[in-house]
């Protein structure tokens, strides 16, 4: 006899990642992929890590025991010193959460600022994983359009006062990516920064400062965080070892006033009591011993030529003025405009040549769960240059100018 469930208010009304559901499609035999937002596997530190499960033998009662919701200590320790000169002062222990990945972190802020029906700011192109959790949260959108210098703050306090009239409501979060966005691969220009944190205290709305690519700067200076411009009120800043490491081991952390920490930290106990003992372990070892600076100088170098590699091929191959945009500074992702507008269309025609990338309207809140103007992001494409090996880059740009010629 099949079971008939019925599902709760928010499970029906949960919709499937579209990037998740487009890698499908990209995972054909002989693809190109310029798609997903990976790591390149091929310099991910094998040797180095192994050498890290010294810290099994040494303390492996420890270890291999459950573990403080809040993180293990020694990687707590770790992540201070790290966050010290960014974050522009040092923090404590009970400003600094351990999870399983960033994805984690977001779960967690929603569960404990978000109710249905509430309104969180966005900027648009964003990343769908945030849209995707705060949705299951049963929040709505709130857009702020971007360009070269990432969130136009200059537009917040009108989409502030908009969600008050229209709901009768302030919004519950602003969530930013700061550096090298995914997608737009834009940094928040520090005169943004300092105009966010102040419109941020004066209407009350906490910042989720999201910063998984900070690290991946290939050319010029690192910018002030939001967090200390704001002095860490109000701000809620968080990071992960994806892309500096591995994403494999599912390390992330945030950090924030006391009192949301903690809050967040009984929101995690109801998810996995704490995140993997082993995997923090073998981080903050690997952390200790140098490997991550030593690690972090290896990839700048090769992300940068690769990002390089992507910007020739695309120039040599593709009919001039088809895609416009600029080279990242940092980051994964070039985010191109298409001359012909229609990235949904061309990602269909691409598939068949087999090269593939993400078209611009995966990076955008639907239309019917926006507060204000809608934008869907049709003329613009995602293209990540980390992943792809080779030779790869020059064939598969050659993929695409045939996509674009075939109309």
């Amino acid at each position: 006899m099949a079971f008939d469930y019925t599902f709760s208010r928010i499970a029906e009304g949960m919709k499937p990642s579209p990037i998740r559901e487009l890698f499908v499609m990209t995972q054909r035999p002989g693809m190109i992929s310029f798609a997903g937002g990976l790591p390149d596997p091929a310099i991910f530190p094998v040797a180095e890590f192994a050498e890290c499960g010294d810290v099994l033998r040494d303390d492996g009662r420890v270890v291999l025991q459950y573990g403080a919701t809040e993180g293990y200590r020694p990687l707590v320790e770790q992540i201070r010193r790290r966050m010290e000169q960014p974050l522009g002062r040092p923090v404590a222990p009970e400003e600094v959460l351990i999870a399983s990945g960033s994805q984690q972190v977001m779960d967690m802020i929603a569960r404990c600022l978000i109710d249905p029906g509430d309104v969180v700011i966005v900027e648009a192109p964003t990343y769908p994983g945030a849209l995707h959790t705060f949705r299951g949260a049963g929040a709505r959108f709130a857009i702020v359009p971007c360009d070269t210098d990432g969130m136009r703050v200059d537009l917040l306090p009108e989409v502030i006062e908009r969600c008050r009239r229209e709901t009768g409501e302030r919004p519950r979060l602003i969530y930013t990516i700061t550096n090298f966005s995914n997608p737009s691969g834009a940094c928040l220009s520090l005169e943004r920064r300092r105009s966010l944190a102040g419109v941020a205290a004066e209407h009350g709305i906490p910042v989720f400062e999201d910063d998984p690519y900070g690290e991946l700067r290939y050319r010029g200076d690192p910018l002030t965080t939001v967090f200390k411009l704001a002095e860490g009120k109000g701000v809620l800043y968080a990071s992960s070892f994806s892309k500096i490491l591995a994403p494999g081991v599912r390390v992330a952390w945030a950090v924030g006033e006391p009192a949301l920490i903690r809050r967040m930290a009984i929101a995690k106990q109801g998810m996995d009591l704490c995140t993997s003992v082993v995997t923090q372990a073998l981080v903050a070892e690997y952390t200790r011993r140098g490997h991550l600076d030593r690690h972090l100088a290896k990839i700048r170098a090769h992300y940068a030529t690769k990002a390089a590699a992507m910007a020739e091929a695309f120039h040599r191959h593709l009919p001039a003025g088809a895609l416009h945009g600029l080279e990242p500074e940092g980051g994964f992702f070039f985010w191109l405009r298409l001359a012909a507008g229609d990235s949904t269309r061309l990602f269909s025609r691409a598939v068949e040549e087999g090269v593939a990338f993400l078209p611009g309207p995966a990076f955008y809140p639907d239309p019917g769960e926006t507060i204000g103007e809608p934008a869907d992001g049709g003329p613009f494409a995602r293209f990540c240059f980390t992943f792809a090996q080779g030779d790869e880059m020059a064939e598969g740009a050659r993929r695409l100018s045939r996509a674009l010629a075939a109309g």
